[in-house]
C-alpha cells in the first residue's frame, strides 16, 4: 500500500503563482495605490481640508499615512472580495479545469491534506496581496504627500509611526474580514469544475449581502450577513479606535469559515474526481 505523499508548501506555491489569474489579481492589488494617485493628481490638486472635515475622500492628500488610509478603505471592500474570490475559487476547480486534478490525487496526496495546503497557500497570498498595497499606498503617499500621519476625519492628526501601526492593524483586520469569502470560495471550487463560476458565486453573495445589509426592516438578522462587519477594520482608522465592530466582525468570520470550511472538507472528501 502506498505511503501517503506530503504536498509541500513551496511546491504549491509555485503553481498557484503560476497561473496568470493569480498574478493579475495580486498584480491589481499592488499596482492600485499608482492608479489611485494618478487619478487624484488628473482630478485637482490637493485637498484644502483640515481637522474638522469628516470626509476621508477629501483628505486624501492631506498626508502620505491619509492616503494609504484611503487606498486601504476604497479597497477593502468589493475589490478585496473579489480578489479572495479568484483565489479561492481556482483551488480545486482549476486542477479539474485543467484536468490535473485526478493524476495530484493519485500521487497519493490525501484529499483533506490536499485541500488544507492549497487554502494555506491562498489565505498567505491574499494577506500578502493586501499587506503589499498597503505598503505600495504608503510608500506612493509618503513621496507624494510627505511623511504625515493620518488625519482622522472630524478628529487629529495622528503621529506617523501610531498611523503605520494603525495601518498595519486595519489591513489585518480587512484580511480577518475575508474569511467568509474564503470559506465560500473554497466550498464552491469543490462542487464547481470551473474557477470563474466558484470565484462568481462568491462575487454573487457578496452583491446580494450588501444590497441586504441596506435593508433596516430585517434588523437584527443583518447581523448574520457575511458582509455586514466588511467595514469594521475602519475602526483602526478613527479616534479614539474602536474595536467592537472589529471583534464582531472577526468572531462573524470565524463562524462563516468554520460552517463552509467543514462543508468543503466534506464534500471534497466524497467528490467523484474519476472523470
Amino acid at each position: 500500500m502506498s505511503r501517503p505523499v506530503r504536498l509541500p508548501f513551496r511546491v504549491e506555491l509555485a503553481r498557484q503563482l503560476s497561473q496568470r489569474r493569480v498574478r493579475i489579481a495580486l498584480g491589481v492589488l499592488a499596482v492600485l495605490p499608482v492608479v489611485v494617485r494618478i487619478a487624484l493628481l488628473v482630478g485637482g490638486g490637493a485637498s484644502s481640508g483640515g481637522s474638522g472635515t469628516t470626509d476621508l475622500t477629501a483628505l486624501a492628500q492631506v498626508s502620505g499615512a491619509t492616503f494609504a488610509a484611503f487606498v486601504l478603505v476604497l479597497t477593502g471592500g468589493f475589490l478585496a472580495t473579489l480578489v479572495a474570490a479568484l483565489l479561492f475559487g481556482d483551488l480545486i476547480a482549476g486542477e479539474a479545469s485543467r484536468s490535473t486534478l485526478k493524476y495530484l490525487l493519485t500521487v497519493p496526496v490525501p484529499r483533506l491534506r490536499l485541500l488544507a495546503v492549497k487554502a494555506q497557500v491562498a489565505a498567505v497570498l491574499l494577506v500578502a496581496g493586501l499587506a503589499a498595497l498597503t505598503a505600495v499606498s504608503l510608500l506612493v503617499g509618503v513621496l507624494s504627500y510627505g511623511a504625515g500621519g493620518i488625519q482622522v476625519p472630524g478628529g487629529p492628526a495622528l503621529g506617523l509611526g501610531d498611523s503605520v501601526l494603525r495601518l498595519l492593524a486595519a489591513t489585518a483586520a480587512a484580511a480577518a474580514g475575508l474569511l467568509w469569502a474564503a470559506a465560500l470560495g473554497t466550498l464552491l471550487t469543490v462542487v464547481s469544475d470551473s474557477p470563474l463560476a466558484a470565484a462568481g458565486g462568491v462575487v454573487l453573495m457578496s452583491i446580494l449581502s450588501r444590497i441586504l445589509d441596506q435593508i433596516p426592516a430585517l434588523g437584527k438578522v443583518r447581523l448574520l450577513l457575511p458582509t455586514h462587519f466588511s467595514t469594521a477594520f475602519r475602526g483602526f482608522l478613527e479616534a479614539p479606535v474602536d474595536l467592537a465592530p472589529v471583534a464582531n466582525g472577526l468572531l462573524s468570520g470565524l463562524v462563516w469559515a468554520v460552517v463552509l470550511g467543514t462543508l468543503a472538507a466534506w464534500r471534497f472528501t466524497r467528490k467523484d474526481v474519476s472523470g
